[in-house]
């Protein structure tokens, strides 16, 4: 058994009754295959309607946003990926380049040593020739000396000119390679640099598509607030009367309301609603299982086709109704007081539940009777 907190004491006078329907959001619903706007139920004012609209369009419109967020999101981590991949590739080409300078700037330190052997050798060469044959002959110590003291300085000339021309080609090629490597690092670059662009434009959508849903969802929820005041305010229009206090809440669904929940039927109607509840205390006094009754201003016609008892006499253990407004309204009568006033617990009425919202437990004492007609489960004409 739950026991609803005391929400303090507060009069209420002009007894009449409260519209007991379902309570549930606006939501697109389709009928013959078209699409219709479905109003919650006491949602019967413009301003009501029109708050309903706008949070549909709100949600409909966060919703998009999200999903939009959503799938830049996994574009951006794509780009990412790529941007990750071109670094690495950068990174591994600006290593070669590295390596290949280094082997530029060694090959270079060899071709100045091969050029200034080279050159020294020339320099020597020039000053220990003779322009006199006779001369440079006399100088030898005979025909053959001279051919090769001659031929093993045109092989060394050969020999350093050709190491300096091998330096110098692969020198050549370490410059072109590097060069190759060079011009990859930066397209590898440009190309990150353009992704690292749309990425950032990217991630610029997303934080504004982020912004759009919460902004969205305010509205939504100033909508709905709007909303569920209209709902209450004409919920209230049917239903005051006696002294809200608190009461004892044996309903098995108490944990759900209030709620919006339409998809779940109990004893008696839909879950948190007025007829569920009542049609529970039937069950749970009389062992009565009330089914397909219809709304709260269908009951008492409903009752005595069915041969039960209605009339406009209190008893405790009784449900009170009143055909009043769109769906009328149903309570349970706890007990009868000594001045003739009967006290009630009910659902859906938010002039008497502790939240102050439809869809929830209340409680009101003090309450003229003269406001409702009764049926007695416990009587029945045959």
């Amino acid at each position: 058994m739950h026991k609803h907190k005391t929400i303090g004491l507060r009069t209420i006078f002009v007894a009449a009754v409260l519209l007991a329907g379902v309570f549930t959001s606006a939501y697109l619903i389709t009928n013959n295959n078209e699409s219709v706007q479905a109003y919650p139920v006491a949602c019967v004012t413009q301003a009501c309607r029109d708050a309903a609209d706008r949070a549909a369009a709100a949600d409909l419109a966060a919703a998009n946003a999200a999903a939009n967020a959503e799938t830049l999101e996994g574009e951006v981590a794509k780009l990412e990926a790529e941007i990750a991949s071109l670094e690495a590739q950068i990174a591994a080409n600006q290593a070669i380049a590295s390596d290949l300078s280094a082997q530029i700037t060694e090959n270079e330190a060899k071709l100045s040593l091969q050029q200034n052997a080279l050159a020294k050798l020339l320099v020597n060469m020039h000053f220990e020739s003779e322009p006199d044959a006779i001369i440079l002959l006399a100088g030898s110590d005979s025909l053959g000396d001279l051919a090769e003291k001659q031929a093993r300085q045109a092989n060394a000339k050969s020999q350093i000119a050709a190491s300096a021309e091998a330096v110098r080609l692969l020198k050549e090629d370490l410059e072109r390679q590097k060069a190759s490597v060079d011009a990859l690092i930066a397209s590898a670059e440009l190309s990150r640099s353009e992704i690292s662009t749309k990425r950032d434009q990217q991630n610029a959508l997303i934080a504004k598509y982020k912004n759009d849903t919460l902004a969205y969802e305010r509205d939504a929820a100033s909508a709905r607030e709007t909303m569920q005041q209209e709902i209450a305010a004409e919920i209230a229009r049917y239903n005051s009367g006696g002294v809200v206090g608190e009461g004892y809440n044996t309903y098995p669904w108490a944990d759900r309301c209030p709620a919006d929940n339409v998809a779940y039927i109990v004893v008696g109607g839909y879950v948190c609603q007025c007829t569920s509840y009542a049609g529970w205390k039937v069950k749970e006094r009389w062992g009565i299982y009330i089914t397909a009754w219809g709304d709260a201003k269908n009951w008492g016609n409903t009752a005595s086709r069915l041969g039960y008892v209605v009339d406009n006499n209190p008893a405790p253990h009784t449900v009170a109704y009143n055909t009043a407004g769109q769906y009328g309204h149903v309570m349970w009568v706890e007990s009868i007081n000594a001045n003739g006033t009967i006290n009630l617990t009910e659902y859906n009425n938010s002039s008497s539940s502790a939240s102050g919202l439809p869809g929830d437990f209340g409680a009101r004492y003090n309450v003229n009777p003269a406001a409702y007609r009764y049926i007695h489960f416990d009587q029945k004409m045959w």
